[in-house]
């Protein structure tokens, strides 16, 4: 109620000094933008680094799994060229041509083994036995011969290999002329293990790109324990050719890979990966060094374009955006707030001027503009007070989880980041309280019939989880089922006192809340009677004023503005809103409905 007094010109002037210093920003505005803005950017921070995290773990995922097919690929390769020792040793210790090329058909290695050039036989000759051997294959092949002419002791010469067309060239080829194919033929030899050559160029390969020889020796009398033993009886070797950039395109699909590579062996190039899909400056890239049959393969893995778009996420930049938007609106609001001020009080001056300022109209029309200001300076103050410690709590857990866990984050890093956002969402729904305390009265209000049992069941369906968890009891105790007024207003205000009454109550008491409504003769008359804490009855005035709180957070949440609203939303319609209560004994909140008759009439009439 506005209390009228008689203003003297000293009393307007300090008024008015007042009112100047509400048209300013002040420190608690700044410190909420601040808070907010260290906020955004510790979101920020936080979503970035673990969205490097992530892609960085999905590279390293990505390149192993490139490396393992490799590696299992050459294990199948290995099984075949097994496969093919088993059969020369069914065999008797020694296959002929035809056998040879019925047992690859057989194995279908264009299907089974996708980027083999072919299965073949290197047979070890002495010189006393070379005349023999060429006798042997000059009955099938007359053409056969031994290339290129060596200055060796022995001859590998490629006996057979399937297909015969495409690799033609390959027949009879001494593997002694070369030290990479010898070399590594002598190691099969030795150890009775599967062996690969360095890099060396296939003579059936006109593009002259970097291959590789694949071998498993085969001995006289089966297998042998010692390495002398070895060389004794040492037949020959089963082996495959590779071109390198066959063998991958048969391994690997760039349909869906992430990753580009290079293959090394020492200081040869294996394998260079050019394709479209090729990262000219990668996200990321390793290196994987791995002894494979015999030699050391140096894989060098970067990220490719496809990873590149995977990888990317907006999430970050979106947070930065928005949290930078929001304090721009921020800011504009307090901005907005203060020009308001200003033209309320340039609107006083000019009243002060046209009238007599002695005059009780216009003494009543100051009285109410300071007595507005002043609510709104108190309201402004309590709730920046207010916000100070859940923005406080953000910065100092922001920061100190930088400080701690810039590089990783552990168990603790999660706490500090949960605190964080918790304090965030406290701040948040202060806000959503203020702006909706800010419209309420703003805009029309929409009046209905509403069925009391259903807006009851609506409200205890809102309250399902905090109902659930204090098996709290509700129920409505009134003939009355349906009453004209706005049904969002109305079950605002019931939701926050049914709320309450199951949030204030002590902890080892289950919630009792009864409901009430009377139909007075101006008026319905609403009531809802709780068996929580109580309070004493000074304070049950107090408690609708904004920010005014009995308790603190640690023992009930909220923002305390709840029962503020409620009291406007009451009041806006004409109506009251009170409170009676006992320490220890619960508390009873009622308020009333004004019956507008007219409104109702027309609502009735467009209803038929």
């Amino acid at each position: 109620m506005t209390e009228q007094v008689q203003i003297t010109e000293q009393n307007l002037h300090e008024e008015r000094e007042k009112l100047l210093k509400g048209t300013r920003l002040h420190w608690f505005h700044w410190l909420v933008i601040v808070a907010s803005l260290l906020l955004t950017l510790g979101a920020w921070y936080i979503s970035k680094h673990q969205i490097e995290a992530k892609n960085q773990l999905r590279f390293d995922r990505a390149a192993s799994q490139v490396v393992e097919m490799i590696f299992d690929r050459m294990q199948r390769y290995e099984d075949g060229l097994w496969g093919g020792v088993a059969a020369i040793q069914t065999a008797g210790g020694d296959i002929s041509l035809e056998d040879w090329r019925t047992f690859a058909e057989n194995l279908r290695i264009d299907k089974k083994f996708p980027g083999i050039n072919g299965l073949g036989v290197i047979h070890y000759v002495t010189p006393d036995k070379l005349q023999n051997y060429l006798q042997r294959q000059a009955r099938r092949r007359p053409d056969f011969r031994i290339h290129p002419p060596h200055e060796k002791a022995e001859y590998w010469p490629i006996s057979y290999i399937i297909p015969e067309a495409p690799n033609a060239s390959a027949v009879g080829l001494d593997m002694a002329h070369e030290s990479n194919r010898h070399s590594a033929g002598q190691k099969a030899r030795d150890t009775g293990q599967a062996q690969i050559t360095g890099p060396i160029t296939l003579v059936q390969d006109a593009a002259k790109t970097p291959g590789f020889l694949f071998y498993a020796p085969f001995f006289a009398n089966g297998i042998h324990d010692d390495t002398e033993a070895r060389r004794k009886n040492f037949t020959g070797m089963v082996y495959a050719p590779f071109v390198m950039s066959k063998l991958m395109d048969g391994t690997l699909s760039n349909e869906n890979r992430f990753v580009s590579m290079r293959i090394r062996d020492k200081d040869a190039m294996l394998y260079d990966d050019h394709t479209d899909a090729l990262d000219p400056n990668p996200i990321f890239s390793k290196t994987i060094n791995t002894e494979l049959y015999g030699r050391t393969w140096t894989f060098e893995i970067a990220s490719n374009k496809a990873f590149r778009i995977a990888a990317t996420n907006h999430q970050p930049i979106i947070i930065l955006i928005g949290g930078i938007s929001i304090d721009g609106m921020l800011l504009a609001l307090f901005i907005l707030l203060s020009q308001a001020n200003r033209r309320a009080i340039k609107f006083a001056d000019k009243m002060s001027t046209n009238y007599d300022r002695k005059s009780s109209e216009l003494a009543s029309v100051i009285d109410r503009l300071a007595s507005s200001n002043e609510e709104l300076e108190r309201f402004a103050y309590v709730a920046s007070h207010d916000l100070q410690e859940p923005l406080r709590m953000v910065s100092n857990f922001t920061q100190l989880l930088k400080a701690r866990y810039e590089d990783k984050l552990d168990d603790d890093g999660i706490k500090y980041i949960n605190i964080a956002n918790d304090s965030a969402l406290r701040m948040q729904e202060l806000v959503d309280d203020l702006l909706e305390y800010a419209r309420i009265g703003d805009v029309s209000e929409k009046m209905d019939y509403i069925d009391c049992n259903d807006t009851l069941a609506y409200i205890q369906d809102n309250l399902q989880e905090q109902i659930a968890d204090r098996n709290a009891i509700i129920s409505y105790e009134s003939d009355v089922a349906t009453i004209f007024t706005n049904p969002v207003r109305f079950s605002r205000v019931l939701q926050n006192l049914i709320g309450n009454s199951i949030k204030y109550c002590a902890p080892d008491v289950e919630p009792v809340v009864k409901i009430g409504l009377e139909d007075e003769a101006d008026h319905w008359l609403v009531s809802v009677k709780d068996n929580g804490i109580g309070m004493r009855q000074e304070y049950c005035e107090q408690i609708f004023l904004p920010f005014k709180r009995l308790h603190g957070q640690s023992e009930f949440q909220g923002s305390g503005i709840g029962l503020t609203i409620c009291r406007k939303i009451v009041e806006s319609a004409g109506g009251k809103i009170w409170a009676t209560a006992k320490v220890g004994e619960g508390s009873l909140f009622q308020f009333s409905i004004p019956k507008n008759s007219a409104v109702e009439e027309i609502a009735r009439d467009r209803a038929a």
